[in-house]
């Protein structure tokens, strides 16, 4: 547990640039807070700062990009603070290194060491640390208001930003008592408000950024403007893993407006003095490059993921329980399925974009990223300042789904800055940011399973190939992170959903299992997407699931529910998903069900999907119905928007989408051949909530994966035709 500490004024100016003044209270005690102390000039912690003009400033660890982050982190705190909402006057992301995620169970590492926005972690590293911030900030007002009146603690009844005397009813406000809360000793151990007594934990509290992004205040990347600005754009190598031989560039110089052209190894970046400027100069250019592979493309994509699969290494182990090649020897029948994810890219709406300004003493970077130390480390890297010169921004993100893990797209407007002496925003076209993303990796998944006389599984082998969106990472901005990446190769991001340890709480308990992973290469850059591997290892878990059930005659929820009859929190999720979605129940005529399970970022979950399809494979979508049990859920409404939003995403990448190789260059290139669903192709989505009371877990990514399956195992229910590879082509079914 995160301790609480009383900040030094002095640094917490310099480092935040913060009002201050009155009661400033951070977090120390972590092992990443001890590290930076030692290691960084930053000695400030994460803080709440209560000034005496009443002003409540709240720093944020965690990038705001649509998830609702923020209004959950400062609701805890007013929970425990007893504030209103409205009473915070101002909430910024900050980096810091005591913002390092912590412990976190369902990493191989335990331990995240970097500050990152990513893997649904937010509120689950930060939910106890935010409330006892509060708590503590509490207890100081009420001991400061007891001395100034002379009574007991007991007698100081703290609400709505003020203390009262109970016996007199006098009152004084939080900022009157905030010069004076600042001497008390922090107590190590403030009492936290009961659930019985709850106002903002578990109520739909409206969203913080909502105002801000509906009167155009909020600031996002793209949105940065500095004096004497530049802007930037960017064209890249078509052919991946090719160089810049030569650039013509005597169209783009004789372009009005444009400054500067700048080759880098693999990019040309144009600055200019607008954007438009800059995007007709990037056009403009003529590229010669030498090396890559211009023949590569989906054929030789699918052939080296057969041949990992067929190939006799074993792979990095994932999972091994009992003794599984024995029991499927002896099995009563065995059977063995194959499944396929193909490329997707992120595609935010707020395409990558950043802004640098590197002068004689200091690197400023305004980044809509997730991942705030390797952006540092990134600045530092090419301003060549140390850190307590490198000073990271984090404006609002316009989306992200993964893509903003990777500093990438900073690196121009770092470039840009150091060459032209000037602050320069670079913003990446469209065409850009799908051609040059860090794609979805593609997966192939073999499954084989052993039956009991009665249908159950009791023995499961598995084998998972595909390219690591990890050593990417590892390669661009050091081991720090990810630190999951094994010598062997194992890569918990591609693995997690496949009975890795991460996930067995809550998944089948299958007594004889052996998983193993295949790192296989591509040409194409990958990385972190929305639900990272659990995409691929839901879709082959869950539809060859439903193929054992069908094969048996079984109805698929209640296989489910016979493999999970000891997990009382998974039975209530089958369970109430049979009731809220009608399974079984009489359908609209054409219609036709399909499901899927899984425990994934410690949230138990069931999607039921209802479709049609059309005599031309045409498939429609026309209900979802998800039951998540994600602990305490903090706020309803966000909660239900994330797996709304989830499950749209999903199924862009299910029914609509998909990244084409051709010549070793990606086919697509904006909306109009890489779609999003219309508003009208948006089935109902149903979401449905239950709250255990146990610890908040993750929700960000949770309703990806199951979309997957849920819709193909329906599309089976509807054509009898097997559904093996992600997206679903009309070609399969008509």
């Amino acid at each position: 547990m995160s301790t609480i500490t009383k900040l030094s004024r002095r640094d917490f100016l310099k480092t935040t640039g913060f009002a201050g003044g009155g009661l400033l209270l951070g977090l120390t005690g972590t092992a990443a807070a001890a590290e930076a102390a030692e290691h960084t000039a930053f000695e400030l912690p994460p803080f709440v700062s209560i000034l005496p003009d009443g002003a409540i400033q709240v720093g944020m660890p965690a990038s705001e990009m649509g998830q609702g982050i923020h209004t959950g982190l400062a609701a805890l705190l007013a929970e425990e603070l007893k504030i209103e909402m409205d009473q915070i006057t101002s909430m910024e992301t900050i980096h810091h290194p005591v913002f390092r995620n912590g412990p976190v169970s369902y990493l191989t590492s335990g331990v995240l060491n970097t500050q990152i926005t990513g893997g649904s972690l937010s509120m689950y590293a930060f939910y106890g640390a935010f409330r006892k911030m509060g708590a503590t900030a509490r207890e100081m007002l009420r001991g400061a208001a007891a001395e100034r009146w002379s009574v007991s603690i007991d007698q100081c009844r703290a609400t709505g930003g003020r203390v009262t005397q109970v016996a007199t009813g006098e009152s004084l406000g939080y900022g009157e008592l905030a010069k004076d809360a600042a001497r008390q000793t922090v107590p190590e151990d403030p009492p936290l408000t009961s659930p019985a007594d709850y106002r903002l934990i578990g109520t739909r509290v409206p969203r913080v950024d909502t105002p801000a992004k509906i009167n155009g205040s909020a600031l996002f990347g793209i949105d940065i403007e500095l004096p004497g600005m530049l802007y930037g754009a960017v064209r890249h190598c078509p052919v991946f893993d090719s160089k810049l031989s030569g650039v013509d560039d005597s169209v783009t110089k004789a372009i009005p407006g444009v400054i500067a052209v700048i080759p880098m190894e693999s990019f040309v970046i144009v600055v200019a003095t607008n954007t438009w400027i800059a995007m007709q100069g990037a056009d403009a250019l003529v590229l010669q490059t030498t090396g890559g592979d211009p023949g590569f493309g989906d054929v030789d994509i699918d052939k080296r993921l057969q041949q990992a699969l067929d190939g006799s290494a074993p792979g990095a182990v994932v999972a091994t329980e009992g003794d599984s090649e024995a029991a499927l020897a002896s099995a009563a029948s065995r059977m063995h399925f194959e499944y396929t994810v193909s490329l997707q890219a992120h595609s935010p709406m707020e395409p990558p974009c950043a802004t640098a300004w590197i002068t004689e003493d200091r690197c400023e970077v305004w980044a809509p990223t997730q991942v705030q130390d390797s952006t540092a480390m990134i600045a530092g890297m090419i301003s060549q300042f140390p850190p307590e010169k490198i000073h990271i921004h984090t404006p609002y993100l316009g989306g992200s789904f993964g893509r903003k893990t990777s500093p990438d797209y900073v690196v121009p407007a770092l470039v840009a800055s150091k060459v032209t002496g000037h602050p320069v925003k670079v913003t990446w076209s469209r065409t850009e940011d799908i051609q040059h993303d860090k794609y979805l990796p593609p997966f192939r998944v073999r499954i084989d399973v052993g039956l009991d006389d009665n249908g159950v599984p009791g023995s499961l082998s598995a084998k998972l190939a595909g390219p690591s969106p990890s050593l990417p990472m590892v390669q661009m901005v050091g081991q720090y992170f990810p630190p999951w990446l094994g010598e062997d190769g194992y890569d918990w991001a591609v693995c997690v959903g496949m009975f890795d340890f991460s996930t067995r709480a809550g998944s089948y308990p299958i007594p004889n299992l052996e998983v193993g992973y295949v790192p296989t290469d591509i040409p194409v850059p990958v990385g972190f997407w929305r639900s990272i591997g659990t995409v691929h290892n839901a879709f082959a878990l869950e539809s060859a699931l439903d193929e054992i059930a069908h094969a048996r005659e079984l109805d698929p929820i209640a296989l489910r529910s016979q493999l999970l009859k000891d997990n009382s929190r998974a039975l209530a999720v089958l369970d109430r998903v049979t009731e809220v979605s009608n399974w079984g129940g009489t359908l609209t005529e054409g219609r036709y069900q399909g499901m899927g399970y899984i425990y994934y970022l410690e949230c138990y979950q069931a999607q039921v999907a209802e479709v049609s399809v059309d005599n031309r494979g045409r498939v429609k979508v026309h209900r979802i119905t998800c039951v998540i049990d994600c602990g305490q859920a903090i706020n309803p409404a966000i909660v239900e928007a994330q797996i709304q939003g989830a499950i749209i995403y999903a199924l862009s990448a299910t029914l609509k989408r998909q990244i084409n190789i051709e010549n070793g260059r990606v086919v697509q290139g904006n909306f109009d051949d890489y779609p999003a669903p219309k508003m009208k192709e948006v089935p109902a989505i149903d979401v449905h909530i239950i709250n255990s009371g146990e610890s908040p877990a993750g929700i960000g990514e949770a309703g990806t994966p199951l979309v997957g399956p849920a819709v193909a195992n329906a599309v089976f229910a509807a054509t009898g035709k097997r559904v093996r590879r992600l997206p679903i082509m009309r070609s399969d079914l008509s």
